[in-house]
């Protein structure tokens, strides 16, 4: 073996650190799951005591006879360094610390953590952990985690920092509904951390899904890079926790506002290609989807449901969840019809009533039909109590899915299930033959919506090349006047603009500019200037200009304004930039405006952003319709638009200096999109 992953997740020789033949016993308990199903060489490490379980003990990892993969501490916290200690001096490769009392308990664990970290680095040992549940490899046997016994076999692998939801892979794999091929607990993170161990993942022929729990991430950027070169190959599905607690940043801008740090934490996750979901059950019902399915390739769903209320609820449903369920063309409809009682519905979803003796062929031909139709991506049949305990029923599924893949032609096919236990072996036939079963049609709904993944959009940082500008105030804001300047030199268009230190100045400007006019008192402490009333539109006259100036001074005191052309009225667009701390420039754009913030309607992606993913930032936005004519206005060219995106996002990529912008708003008319209000903030 060469890498430290293989060594930790294959290992030949395993020790166990405080291992114990008294039940009851940390030490005892992996003893245990070792001896009864790892085939490779065991150490027990006790000084104390000549035998456990069978085998020989050695006082120290020191003395073992073959250098040690894997050491397992089962030891309390105090004891960490000199046993970290030990493992160096011994040779060990990777050792897992699964005891708690460190970095989570405050200072002091704290330091107890970084002096085994820097022990443990200056000897080549990785470390996972600690506070973790621990590493199990189904496919070898190999059981060092706080889990009694293995989990079912199977090709999903989960990284979890909480132990809770390891336990839970147990649970549900011996339920039947998920099989594991690694589960890996990395705890705080002293070392070995979700980055590398998604890369080592990408490449292991026995993990066909990835789930992550993730409550801190270690770096986001990398963490991006890495999603995005495994979900060219296989799904990555992750539940980030942690979504309400952290705090917001303090708001200098609408953008910034808007980029709170889940939200670009989930745009992030969602641009790499990961599927995101936000509770525990839906990651693992998703990962066991995506490793029984061919891929989602669409949003289309087609219902058969032997009960019309289930079939509506169903409906509503995976519409709220994004998912469409299209009415089916006439001519798919007469087909269906042909085999449906008078009172059914071939419209969809498809109700074949409670005519329980034609139920094996009614479900059986209108999924034969659906799987050949272009017409639906994903199938869906509701079994509900009669046709769930129905054993034909079952098997007529499993048949047309079945030669359904044997012609290349499956489509995902979804079960929702509504029966008691006695229809358990029904279910577990129809999930042993790669079919997911979901109770109930909330559950279902929110499976298959996390199944539909986003496409991975592959960005390459630029060099950063745009200098910093030389005149910044001093709370770093660039002034107006060169931020206009900087966006124009950029080919944005702005409304005409005239930047004035005082109303002095104003004088000359008045006489020579085409009314009507804009003006805006500008000053370091107004951030939103349409609140603090020192915007004044319409504005008609050089008297009208003069007049109101002397007004904004006596409230704000003397000061620069900008004087602008009056832009007729458009769609009012929001195009900002803000630098995250862990992912790096993110690109937001939405409906702009005074309300921008009470709306929130805004689509986030990390920067630079191609034209292609500039488009479906337009299709994200709840508020799309306004972009198309709503209303009688005149549609906004889109393709011109997803440019401007794309060519802002690779501006603010090449200016490493930037922190923020806030170009609001941006009013379209058609095919052209001026810039009447910007801030730019220096890092």
């Amino acid at each position: 073996m060469s890498g430290w992953a293989e060594r930790l997740l294959c290992a030949d020789h395993v020790a166990v650190i405080g291992a114990s033949g008294t039940e009851g016993k940390l030490g005892y308990l992996f003893m245990q799951n070792l001896v009864n199903a790892y085939p490779g060489n065991i150490y027990p490490i006790n000084p104390k005591q000549e035998m456990i379980l069978g085998l020989q003990t050695y006082p120290s990892v020191k003395d073992t006879p073959c250098p040690v993969d894997l050491a397992i501490l089962t030891t309390p916290p105090g004891a960490a360094p000199q046993v970290i200690e030990e493992c160096v001096e011994a040779g060990v490769a990777t050792a897992v610390i699964i005891s708690g009392g460190f970095a989570e308990t405050g200072e002091k664990g704290t330091a107890l953590e970084r002096s085994i970290a820097e022990i443990a680095a200056k000897g080549n040992l990785r470390l996972l952990g600690p506070n973790c549940f621990g590493v199990i490899n189904t496919h070898l046997g190999l059981n060092a985690s706080l889990g009694l016994g293995l989990p079912e076999k199977g090709g999903v692998s989960l990284i979890t920092q909480s132990g809770a939801y390891g336990m839970a892979a147990f649970t549900r794999s011996k339920l039947g509904e998920i099989g594991f091929a690694k589960v890996i607990a990395p705890g705080n993170k002293i070392d070995i951390n979700e980055i590398e161990l998604l890369s080592f993942l990408r490449n292991d022929p026995d993990t066909r899904v990835i789930a992550m729990l993730i409550e801190s991430i270690t770096d986001g950027r990398a963490l991006f890079d890495e999603i995005n070169r495994t979900t060219e190959t296989r799904p990555v599905v992750i539940l980030k926790t942690g979504r309400t607690g952290s705090g917001q940043r303090a708001a200098a801008s609408h953008t910034a506002a808007l980029a709170g740090d889940y939200a670009v934490t989930a745009a992030a996750l969602r641009q790499a290609g990961a599927h995101l979901v936000t509770d525990g059950q839906t990651l693992l019902d998703t990962a066991a989807a995506l490793d029984k399915q061919p891929f989602h390739k669409g949003k289309r769903v087609a219902i058969i449901t032997n009960s019309g209320g289930t079939g509506v609820e169903l409906t509503d449903l995976l519409t709220d969840y994004g998912l469409e369920v299209p009415a089916l063309s006439g001519g798919l409809q007469e087909k269906i019809s042909a085999f449906l009682p008078d009172q059914g519905s071939s419209a969809n979803p498809v109700d074949v009533t409670t005519q329980w003796h034609r139920f094996t062929e009614m479900y059986g031909s209108a999924i034969r039909l659906l799987t050949e139709s272009d017409e639906v991506d994903i199938i869906l049949p509701v079994l509900l109590q009669r046709s769930a305990i129905m054993p034909e029923v079952t098997e007529r599924v499993i048949q047309e899915y079945r030669s359904a893949k044997a012609n290349k032609k499956a489509k995902p096919v979804h079960v929702c299930w509504v029966a008691g236990p006695e229809a358990d072996n029904n279910k577990k036939k129809l999930q042993d033959n790669g079919i997911p079963v979901h109770p109930w049609p909330l559950r279902t709904a929110k499976t298959i919506a996390a199944c539909i993944g986003s496409r991975p959009g592959n960005i390459g940082a630029g060099p950063n090349k745009r200098p910093r500008p030389d005149r910044v105030s001093a709370n770093e804001w660039v002034p107006m006047d060169i931020a206009l300047t900087l966006i124009q030199e950029e080919g944005i268009n702005t409304a005409r603009w005239h930047y004035v230190n005082g109303a002095a100045e104003l004088r000359s400007v008045s006489k020579h500019a085409a009314y009507p006019l804009v003006i805006k008192a500008i000053r370091p402490d107004l951030i939103h200037k349409s609140d603090a009333g020192a915007v004044k539109v319409g504005i008609s006259s050089a008297r009208e200009l003069m007049s109101t100036a002397d007004k904004m001074e006596s409230l704000f005191g003397s000061g620069p304004f900008l004087v602008q052309q009056q832009i007729t009225a458009g769609v009012e667009l929001l195009l900002g930039a803000t630098r995250d701390d862990n992912f790096g420039p993110v690109i937001t754009f939405g409906i702009g405006g005074t309300m921008v913030e009470v709306l929130k309607d805004v689509a986030l992606r990390l920067a630079p952003v191609s034209v292609e993913m500039a488009h479906d930032m337009l299709d994200e936005i709840k508020g799309r319709q306004v972009l198309d004519g709503y209303r009688g206005n005149v549609p906004i060219n889109r393709d011109t638009l997803a440019r401007l995106i794309a060519d802002f996002s690779r501006w603010i990529d090449e200016s490493g200096w930037i922190e923020q912008v806030d170009m609001n708003p941006v009013i379209a008319h058609g095919d052209e999109f001026t810039v009447v209000d910007v801030r730019i903030l220096a890092g």
